[in-house]
C-alpha cells in the first residue's frame, strides 16, 4: 500500500477540548470524570464519559470540527473526499425528533447518508461516503480513504468520526450486560466487568504529502469479517491473528519490527480473550510494548479507530505513554509505569468490532511532527 500521511487531527473528547490537551491529560494519567445514565431494565446507573456540555446540535459540532481541521484550507474542496464514520450516524437526530414529537413515526426515518450529503453540499467536497462497521468504522474510513488517495481518485481526504450519547447505544449495551457496573474500565483485568461508553468528535486530514507537521504515516492495514458468529470473533484469536498478519504484509513489514501495539481492549470477556490469544499467536512469547487507551477516552465505538489513533500519535510526539495500576494482574503484559516509544517507531493499532469485523492499521509516527 502507498503510505498516506495523517497531516492534521482534531479531537473533542472527555479528555479535553482539543487533541493536544487530551494527549497531555493522557501523559499525566488523568482519568476523566464520568457522568451517568440510568439503565432502564435494571434501574441501575452506568458510567458514561461525556465530551463536555455544548449548546450546539450535531450539525454545528461537526461544522466546528471541520473549521478547526481545515482552517485556511476550508475553501476549494472539490479535490477532497469526505468519509463520515460512526455507529450513531443519524440515530441521535432521530431520537431528538422522536422526543420532540412525543414518539417515533415511520416518516421520521432518514437515509444514513443524509448528514454526509448536507456537509458535502455546504462545504463543496468532491464526494461523501458513510461507514458503519461497528467499532471498526473509523479505522476502515482511514483505510478506504488512504487507498482512494493512493489510487489517484482524490488529492486529499477528510475522515470525520463521532459518537454521541445515544439512548439506543446506552440501553442496548446495557441490556447485553456489556457495560461496567463498577465504573472501573480495566481491559485485560481478570475481574473486568465491561466497557464504559464515551462521546467524542474527531477529524483527520489525509494526504500523500506530509504537510508542515504530520502526526503519522499510515503504511498499511487490513480489514475482514469473521463470519463464524453473528456478534463476535473467534475466541481462539485465529481471525485476529490473520488480520494483523495481512495488515503487516500490506505495509511490507514483519511482526518482529513492531515496537508498539495499541490494543483494542474493550474489557468485555470474549473480546479481551480473543485479542489476547491473537496477540500470542502472532508474536509468541516475545510481545512488543502494549498500550490501551479506552480507560481514558471510553469506548467511542465507531469513532475509536480515529480517536485512539490521533491520541496515540499526538502523545508519542509529546512524551511517555502511561502505565496502568493493575498491570501486574493483567492477562497481557501491560505496562505498570510510564514508558517511551520512539516517535518514528512502527505501530500496530487494533480495532475489533461487534459483529466480527476486525481491522488493524500499521502506522509510523512522525518525529517531532516532521517526515518519518
Amino acid at each position: 500500500m502507498i503510505p498516506v500521511y495523517l497531516q492534521r487531527g482534531v479531537l473533542h473528547s472527555c479528555l479535553g477540548a482539543d487533541l493536544a490537551s487530551a494527549a497531555h491529560a493522557l501523559g499525566q494519567r488523568s482519568l476523566p470524570q464520568a457522568g451517568q445514565f440510568l439503565l432502564h431494565e435494571q434501574h441501575q446507573p452506568r458510567p458514561y464519559l461525556y465530551a463536555g456540555a455544548s449548546a450546539d446540535d450535531l450539525d454545528q459540532r461537526l461544522e466546528r470540527l471541520l473549521d478547526e481541521l481545515l482552517g485556511a484550507d476550508s475553501q476549494d474542496l472539490d479535490d477532497c473526499l469526505l468519509i463520515i464514520a460512526s455507529t450513531s450516524l443519524d440515530i441521535t437526530e432521530l431520537e431528538s425528533r422522536a422526543s420532540a414529537e412525543q414518539g417515533f413515526r415511520p416518516e421520521h426515518s432518514t437515509p444514513l447518508d443524509l448528514l454526509a450529503e448536507r456537509l458535502s453540499q455546504r462545504r463543496g467536497f468532491a464526494e461523501a461516503f458513510t461507514l458503519n462497521t461497528a467499532c471498526t468504522s473509523a479505522a476502515n474510513g482511514l483505510l478506504y480513504g488512504a487507498r482512494l488517495l493512493a489510487a489517484g481518485a482524490y488529492q486529499r481526504g477528510v475522515v470525520l468520526a463521532f459518537e454521541t450519547p445515544s439512548a439506543l447505544a446506552m440501553q442496548g449495551f446495557g441490556a447485553l450486560e456489556l457495560t461496567s457496573a463498577s465504573g472501573q474500565y480495566r481491559p485485560f483485568h481478570p475481574e473486568r466487568d465491561g466497557l464504559v461508553l464515551g462521546e467524542c468528535y474527531a477529524a483527520c486530514l489525509l494526504g500523500l504529502e506530509p504537510g508542515p507537521a504530520p502526526l503519522a504515516r499510515l503504511l498499511g492495514g487490513y480489514s475482514a469479517c469473521d463470519t463464524s458468529s453473528l456478534t463476535t470473533t473467534r475466541e481462539d484469536g485465529s481471525h485476529i491473528d490473520a488480520v494483523m498478519q495481512q495488515a503487516l504484509r500490506s505495509a511490507g513489514h514483519s511482526a518482529a519490527e513492531v515496537a508498539l501495539v495499541k490494543l483494542h481492549g474493550t474489557a468485555t470477556g470474549a473480546n479481551d480473550h480473543a485479542e489476547s490469544n491473537g496477540m500470542r499467536r502472532l508474536f509468541g512469547a516475545q510481545l512488543p510494548a502494549l498500550c490501551v487507551l479506552k480507560p481514558w477516552l471510553g469506548h467511542t465505538l465507531g469513532a475509536c479507530g480515529l480517536s485512539e489513533t490521533l491520541l496515540l500519535a499526538q502523545r508519542l510526539q509529546q512524551g511517555a505513554l502511561p502505565g496502568l495500576d493493575y498491570a501486574s494482574q493483567a492477562l497481557l503484559p501491560l505496562p505498570g509505569k510510564p514508558f517511551d516509544v520512539a516517535t518514528d517507531a512502527l505501530l500496530l493499532a487494533n480495532f475489533f468490532g461487534f459483529g466480527g469485523n476486525n481491522a488493524s492499521l500499521v502506522l509510523q509516527g512522525c518525529a517531532n511532527g516532521g517526515q518519518a
